[in-house]
């Protein structure tokens, strides 16, 4: 999609006048057709997207400022990971908390072959569950 493909090119340009940021994927949904960027604190940014078909929102990605983390936009994905996989690391305290409940979503943050891109390791719907005998058609 046009426009996320605008944003993402835009908050990881070096020479652009935005800081850098970490993004970190999180159900990169198959035909996205609209998206919305809401900012939460300290300038962290959460993409919901809605995909062609299908009723309703999903969060598609998060984005943190690599000053958050106490990095620059020199640094591998390695040293960024070590801070996204233990976030007692993150000098940053709305950032720290921010990366554990996103851990605790998502259990767990990957690498991506794009520089400064992260994934999670699965993507977690809530369910559901009816416990004793269910007569059929309920």
């Amino acid at each position: 999609m046009k426009k996320l493909d605008e944003f993402l090119k835009k908050i990881h340009n070096p020479k652009s006048q935005i800081p850098e940021y970490v993004s970190i994927i999180i159900k990169p949904g198959k035909k996205v057709v609209n998206i919305k960027i809401k900012k939460e604190t300290e300038n962290i940014l959460k993409i919901i997207a809605h995909e062609e078909n299908q009723t309703g929102w999903f969060l598609h990605s998060v984005h943190i400022p690599l000053k958050n983390l106490g990095l620059t936009y020199d640094s591998k994905d390695k040293e960024i990971l070590e801070y996204l996989s233990d976030p007692i690391k993150i000098g940053n305290k709305p950032t720290r908390e921010y990366v554990e409940n996103i851990l605790r979503k998502y259990l767990d943050i990957l690498p991506e072959k794009k520089k400064h891109f992260f994934k999670t390791e699965r993507y977690k719907k809530k369910k559901e569950f009816k416990t004793g005998a269910q007569l059929k058609g309920f």
